[in-house]
């Protein structure tokens, strides 16, 4: 008898245990859903980015498409040509991650083919830049939405101990 009781109290135990980790399983998933759902407000100020965007002068023409991979990640692919011979191409990338945006920048044979990261600071007016003082050229990366369907953007640093800066302005494509 007294056996019988043990077993029947280790069950009942058990069983309580169970049903109270279940419970607290689902709070823990419903409070990681409201918190998503409201942690990624800095990416939302740059999904105008979506989309694809021109730049095209006699000498060159550049080109950005920028989609939306999820709710905290932008991704573009981003190139240049100058006399339909492709000069320059990067994949780039702007994550939020916490409270930070991060722009990811990748190259093909430049920084022995490993991606830099820019951090956004804080700045007015819808612009947008993006540093990484550690980086020779650029150190810095701006974008600017200056009216509908255009972008204003620049890169910025030192090359040879000179100050460059280049300028991009793009217009949305169909």
């Amino acid at each position: 008898m007294k056996i019988y009781n043990l077993r029947k109290i280790i069950i009942l135990t058990g069983l309580f245990f169970l049903i109270f980790s279940c419970e607290n399983k689902q709070e823990k998933e419903v409070d990681a859903s409201k918190i998503s759902e409201s942690n990624y407000d800095k990416i939302e100020s740059l999904k105008w980015l979506v989309g694809n965007w021109d730049n095209i002068i006699p000498e060159q023409q550049s080109y950005e498409s920028w989609k939306q991979k999820n709710d905290s990640t932008l991704i573009a692919y981003s190139y240049t040509t100058v006399s339909e011979d492709t000069v320059f191409q990067e994949n780039m990338r702007i994550q939020q991650i916490s409270n930070q945006l991060i722009l990811t920048v990748s190259v093909p044979n430049q920084n022995e083919e490993q991606p830099v990261e820019f951090k956004l600071i804080p700045k007015s007016n819808n612009e947008f830049t993006f540093v990484n003082e550690q980086h020779d050229f650029p150190s810095k990366i701006n974008y600017t939405n200056p009216v509908k369907d255009s972008i204003h953007a620049w890169v910025e640093g030192q090359i040879d101990s000179a100050y460059k800066k280049i300028d991009f302005y793009f217009k949305r494509s169909n």
